[in-house]
């Protein structure tokens, strides 16, 4: 019992600590357009976007709350392509199960180049403190009544944390 609660400290505390660093994210750099795709053909029987319709639109939201924003179409842009979502890493989700994995892929672009074009893999993976997280996911622990809300949060911050890493020439 004692382990289980010190798990759940450390994932509580590393989750304050990265939306902490989220809240300050990138002052610097002023965005013109936050686009987000979800491309999941690749994957056989994925219907995420059937039963979750609002997640591309809920996602250029959550990014644009944490990012700053111009209407100069000179400006850099943020493009995401969602190529996963999943439940233990099957895509055949219904409602009432939900998801615990969100994959995709962050492209900045910027025609000045004053940021120079990057790109970075985004993996959010939402599992109870006591389980192992998959290689290569930043783990964000929800409870059960708002897992939705704990994947695209945690999107989202990972993309402004890695966003705020950017330097401006």
């Amino acid at each position: 019992m004692l382990n289980s609660v010190k798990r759940i400290a450390l994932a509580t505390t590393v989750s304050l600590a990265a939306l902490s660093t989220a809240a300050v994210a990138s002052e610097d750099i002023i965005f013109s357009e936050i686009n987000v795709t979800a491309v999941m053909g690749a994957a056989e029987n994925a219907n995420a976007l059937d039963v979750f319709p609002e997640i591309v639109t809920d996602l250029e939201q959550a990014i644009a709350s944490r990012v700053s924003t111009g209407s100069d179409a000179s400006l850099p842009t943020i493009k995401i392509d969602i190529r996963q979502i999943s439940l233990n890493g099957n895509p055949m989700l219904t409602s009432l199960e939900g998801f615990n994995e969100i994959s995709g892929v962050v492209a900045i672009t910027d025609d000045n180049n004053s940021i120079g074009a990057q790109s970075f893999a985004v993996n959010i993976a939402a599992y109870p403190a006591d389980q192992i997280v998959p290689e290569g996911f930043v783990a964000v622990p929800p409870s059960q009544d708002d897992f939705y809300d704990a994947m695209i949060e945690g999107f989202a911050d990972t993309v402004a944390q890695r966003i705020d890493t950017i330097h401006v020439n």
